[in-house]
């Protein structure tokens, strides 16, 4: 399997690459609204944009989110098994560094050790597209947006009258399979209506993971088994001057972590096992609107508002009797709450054809308690000016400058946030992108106060870090060429460079086993290299790329003999061909991650280089349209039967192999099947 691999991996390694959306050749017209002024196409933009429209998601056959950002060049993700969370780097950079919004909206709840947000408690069912901008976007989405932003766009007006859509997705976790209690259980039901110029509509989802034994043994499972509930609503008017849009989001989840019957009670001759429940609920609201004063000046709001909270339930389950009571012991149980609040107005008048401008308003405010937080009220709060420009100097060149003025509530931000965007066409079919982005990221308020301590870790914030700042480079040339309505050929050539100081990571304590804190490494960089390319015809639907990502050694710092960068390839793959007279389609989605090499401290806490093991990850899907109203999908996940990827480190000088703990990825070769049913009217 590994020669199978290595030689795939090279093949892609030397053709130009894409691993964008299926359909090509529509895609170079798709609109984005991400950062720009108005909707745009992605040929007209000055940003490098990748978009994975609702088709592509329905052809895969994803059942969250993960599923279909995991076959995209730069993105990776590690699960959480403990909080059920995925931990995600992007251009080289951590989650924390990636701006993730809902309709423009920034997402309040992070959770896990890497302080991120968990994209699969997003319902993929009211996604309308995903827009990934790669770059820095710090002057106009501010923190958290040094790697780029991942904006989730949802369904709102429908084209008909009145619609329904329903959706049933049964899959497989490895093996494993039953109706009710294990294995992928998927249930989704969504109405809108359409009155003249008003439109309404939501959407209810059901979520039920089986949890996945793995490698454990007993009661414990190596997942967890998770139950959540998802719901969506909305209300829009729109008509040739005024668009209003109130959108509500709902989620309800609980992880379950059975313990196995270790903790003997001698007086009473029993045996317990420690069980813990994590509950999360979140509750969105945003109200987005837009007025049209004229042809040169429009003006737009948006504001949103989040209630999350998270709690953790701990139990003592009796082998003897059955009975379940609760567990007091120090820390086993908390409950934590933030709230957070956005508001965004923006101005955009046309000077004339050469000079656009858009000033705007940015306000970001957070509050939390609970019992693992700093005791007190915490509270973050950010305010921001900015104003940038769009200037076509020529037919050939556009540019974007921007300047963005910040005050925070904790730090003492830069008095000037500038970045540039720029975009020249070289000719008909070629056209060269450059930016330059700086960036500040203060540190949010779990990486200030956030700590988790239970029988197995110590986890602890730290109130006296420093706030990030960061100077970024990207840089693509972009090639397209319509043979004829039918047939169409890209390929793109991307570089970019990170530069961070005062980067915020976790570090372990030498001194303290089990102890992990937050530090300001002092100073880090990433940078890579991409191919990208892609082939269509009204059957075929091809797609390939590679990727070389350096990521920051944070030991080269104080080790000088260490590499600064640790290198590590990707290459991905989309192969696609529809049978148009059967309404009929097959597709192949593949991503080859190379080897991730990183140091790490043995036992003896020598600092030694270790490895991830290369890995490649599959899915093979077949849709088939039964009737004018009904669809169908089945597949393969996870086609090589991935489930961690281990790690081995050799001490210079010694035979003797340390092996360092794997790194959890999926679980196993599934199975699925699902219904799609549309009606309108």
């Amino acid at each position: 399997m590994k020669k199978i691999s290595f030689l795939v991996s090279a093949l892609f390694m030397v053709m130009l690459a894409d691993a964008q959306d299926s359909l090509a050749v529509k895609q170079l017209d798709e609109v984005i609204v991400t950062g720009q002024y108005k909707p745009q196409s992605i040929k007209k933009s000055v940003y490098q944009t990748r978009v994975i429209t609702a088709g592509r998601i329905e052809k895969q056959g994803a059942s969250k989110l993960q599923d279909v950002l995991s076959s995209e060049l730069n993105i990776r993700f590690a699960q959480d098994l403990a909080t059920g969370g995925t931990n995600t780097t992007m251009m080289g950079m951590k989650g924390q560094n990636v701006k993730i919004l809902l309709d423009g909206i920034p997402v309040v709840g992070r959770q896990g050790m890497s302080n991120e947000f968990n994209i699969n408690q997003i319902d993929l069912n009211t996604v309308d597209r995903i827009e990934i901008v790669e770059g820095p976007m710090s002057v106009i989405y501010g923190a958290d947006a040094l790697a780029g932003v991942i904006n989730i766009i949802t369904k709102k007006i429908s084209k008909s009258k009145f619609s329904v859509t329903a959706k049933l997705h049964e899959e497989t976790i490895g093996k494993a399979y039953s109706l009710f209690e294990r294995g992928i259980h998927d249930q989704n039901l969504g109405a809108t209506y359409r009155y003249k110029q008003w439109s309404i509509g939501g959407n209810i989802g059901y979520h039920y993971f089986g949890g996945w034994k793995g490698e454990e043994v007993g009661r414990e499972l190596e997942w967890h088994k998770k139950d959540q509930i998802t719901g969506a609503a909305f209300l829009q008017f729109q008509n040739s001057k005024l668009h209003l849009n109130f959108r509500f989001d709902g989620l309800d989840e609980k992880i379950t972590n059975p313990g196995n019957f270790v903790n003997p009670q001698v007086a009473s001759n029993d045996t317990l096992a420690n069980d813990q429940e994590y509950y999360t609920q979140r509750a969105m609201q945003q109200l987005q609107a837009g007025y049209q004063v004229n042809d040169r000046l429009s003006l737009s709001l948006q504001s949103g508002y989040t209630v999350y909270g998270r709690q953790v339930v701990s139990s003592t389950l009796s082998k003897k009797t059955g009975a379940i009571r609760e567990n007091n012991a120090p820390g086993a149980n908390s409950v934590e709450n933030i709230s957070g609040f956005t508001f965004r107005s923006m101005l955009i008048y046309k000077l004339n054809n050469t000079f656009s401008f858009q000033p705007g308003v940015d306000v970001n405010m957070e509050t939390g308690d609970g019992e693992r937080l700093k005791t007190g009220e915490n509270r973050i709060n950010d305010y921001a000016l900015f104003i940038t420009s769009e200037i076509t100097a020529s037919p050939k060149i556009s540019l974007k400058p921007g300047l963005r003025f910040t005050k925070n509530s904790n730090y003492n931000a830069p008095v000037l946030i500038p970045s540039i965007n720029s975009k020249f066409i070289l000719n008909k079919n070629l056209d060269l992108r450059a930016s330059y982005g700086n960036g500040f990221r203060a540190p949010s308020m779990r990486e200030l106060y956030f700590n988790f301590i239970d029988a197995n870790h110590t986890i602890l914030g730290n109130p006296n870090l420093k706030a990030e700042v960061s100077n970024s480079f990207n840089a693509s040339l972009n090639w397209n060429k319509v043979q004829n309505t039918n047939t169409q050929f890209t390929s793109m050539i991307s570089g970019f460079y990170n530069d961070v100081k005062n980067l915020i990571d976790y570090a372990a304590s030498l001194s303290e086993p089990g102890k992990t804190t937050l530090i300001n490494v002092s100073h880090s960089k990433s940078a890579g290299v991409n191919w990208l390319g892609t082939f269509t015809t009204k059957s075929w639907n091809i797609s390939i790329g590679a990727a070389y990502t350096g990521f920051n050694n944070e030991y080269a710092e104080t080790e000088k003999n260490l590499s600064r960068m640790l290198w590590s390839p990707e290459a991905t793959t989309t192969l696609g061909y529809s049978f148009s007279n059967q309404a009929l389609d097959i597709n192949l989605y593949y991503k080859f991650t190379g080897k991730r090499p990183l140091y790490a401290f043995d036992n003896d806490q020598n600092l030694v280089l270790t490895k991830y093991d290369a890995f490649s990850m599959a899915d093979f899907t077949v849709n088939k349209k039964l009737c004018r109203n009904l669809k169908m999908n089945i597949g393969i996940r996870n086609l090589f039967n991935v489930t961690s990827i281990n790690s081995n480190a050799s001490v210079t000088n010694s035979s003797i192999n340390t092996s360092f703990q794997g790194m959890y990825q999926a679980t196993g070769r599934g199975y699925f099947a699902g219904l799609i049913f549309n009606w309108a009217q």
